[in-house]
């Protein structure tokens, strides 16, 4: 376990993404986004009821309980406002081939977070302070072996070192259905969010669709941003959110852990989300649908031009979930689908298009009923400007690179999750000369 400690909010959702340079040709070169820790303190979710003050608990989601939560100190402390989490995460792969070879990466990611209640602590109501560092050791089979865009260990990037991840404030007002958050966050802890794309170990589905993230100056967890957002949720449901945060090159680099400085500085992000939620109750059948839209004013690199460049770029995102069947009506137990499909910027972004689609059964025995079966596939459509150039070059094309996953989640106990699984790359890097892998995968989760 590794000598750093890292810090998790108590909204632990999720990580994340460094800037891609335009002209990306080998994925093994970069270090995508790396999962938004927060998500995984809920294995499964659908965000909750569309009443924050009067939400009954979990809907479709299995909950984190902390191994120590009951210390009697921790418990008088979050009584007066101020709670602790912890958590350990632990991923193995093994890939079968690949053009760097095969064997074994271990990743691992540590968070350790403090979350301060200030209308318990007697300063102001419904305000809310949280502070996050985090710690990520090890290399992923993605960039020592198959040369994959698509992260097979989620946890992996970013610099692998510690990094101060968030000291943020947010402040509640007209009975929590108003929020602003201002302070150094990752935008994605906000936006593009789709928790249940969180049941599966790679990055390519649990985080943020990497069509963003290797087109844009989208940030994910653990990289932090200055800016802030605010949202509007309606008792209906439906929300509305925008922001303003700034794009560094830099604070995602190794070595950069604890630069909250500005010598980075690329532009702005701005990004407006409309999504709506049901599901109040067990009975109900819990969904989410959700469009995301930005515009970023940085400069960037024309693909497969990479001497001329244009300002600004734009993209949208498309996401939903819903829950199709229950084995009976009054449990969250039953058969989920999700679908995901993102458009970035044709001129500079390495992947215009994205899209996932996926299921997941949980309880499908109803003694295990927090227990998840889970499916999904990715895709991701390398930038034919880019491939364009590459022929006329003489150089191998890339085409689009896709990814299959299927995986158990056990929940051993309320603090312990294990999830085995298994993956199979096509096309690693989008190159047909590469050979395709499968991929054998593991997670332990481990709360504090």
């Amino acid at each position: 376990m590794s000598r750093k400690l890292g810090l998790i909010a108590g909204l632990l959702c999720s990580a994340q993404a460094p800037m891609v340079t335009a002209q990306t040709i080998d994925a093994a070169s970069q270090e995508p986004s790396g999962r938004d820790a927060s998500n995984d303190a809920v294995p499964v979710a659908l965000p909750l009821a569309p009443e924050p003050a009067a939400n009954p608990g979990p809907l479709d989601s299995v909950a984190q309980k902390p191994l120590f939560g009951d210390w009697e100190p921790r418990k008088r402390l979050e009584e007066k406002g101020v709670s602790f989490a912890a958590r350990y995460v632990l991923q193995p792969a093994v890939n079968t081939q690949g053009y760097k070879g095969s064997g074994l990466n271990v990743v691992q990611h540590i968070n350790v977070g403090a979350t301060l209640d200030l209308g318990k602590l007697g300063i102001v109501k419904d305000g809310t302070i949280r502070v996050i560092v985090t710690d990520r050791i090890g290399d992923g089979v993605n960039t020592a072996r198959t040369g994959a865009y698509i992260q097979n260990q989620a946890f992996f990037g970013q610099g692998k070192n510690v990094r101060f991840n968030e000291l943020s404030y947010e402040q509640m007002f007209l009975d929590q259905r108003l929020s602003l958050k201002l302070g150094f966050y990752s935008m994605g802890n906000d936006f593009g969010k789709l928790p249940y794309t969180c049941n599966f170990t790679n990055n390519g589905n649990c985080g943020h669709p990497l069509g963003p993230v290797y087109s844009s100056g989208w940030r994910d967890d653990p990289t932090g941003q200055w800016g802030g957002r605010v949202k509007w949720t309606d008792r209906s449901g439906v929300y509305v959110q925008a922001g303003a945060y700034d794009v560094n090159t830099v604070r995602n680099k190794a070595g950069h852990g604890f630069d909250l400085g500005f010598g980075g500085e690329r532009g702005a992000f701005f990004p407006v989300e409309i999504g709506y939620v049901r599901g109040k109750t067990p009975s109900d059948y819990a969904g989410t649908y959700k469009v995301t839209a930005y515009y970023e004013t940085s400069r960037a690199a024309l693909q497969g031009r990479p001497d001329e460049s244009k300002t600004g770029r734009a993209g949208v995102l498309f996401q939903a979930a819903q829950q199709i069947w229950k084995p009976e009506k009054s449990t969250v137990r039953g058969i989920s689908i999700f679908g995901v499909y993102t458009i970035a910027d044709k001129d500079t972004g390495l992947m215009p298009s994205y899209m996932e689609a996926g299921s997941s059964w949980r309880g499908i025995a109803a003694s295990r009923p927090e227990d998840i079966l889970s499916v999904s596939w990715t895709k991701a459509n390398i930038n034919t400007r880019l491939a364009d150039a590459q022929l006329l070059a003489g150089n191998p094309v890339q085409t689009s690179e896709e990814l299959w996953e299927l995986n158990y989640g056990v929940q051993l106990s309320p603090w312990l999750l294990i999830r085995p699984g298994i993956q199979y790359v096509v096309r690693p890097g989008g190159y047909d000369e590469r050979p395709n892998s499968v991929v054998f995968v593991g997670h332990l989760q481990a709360t504090l």
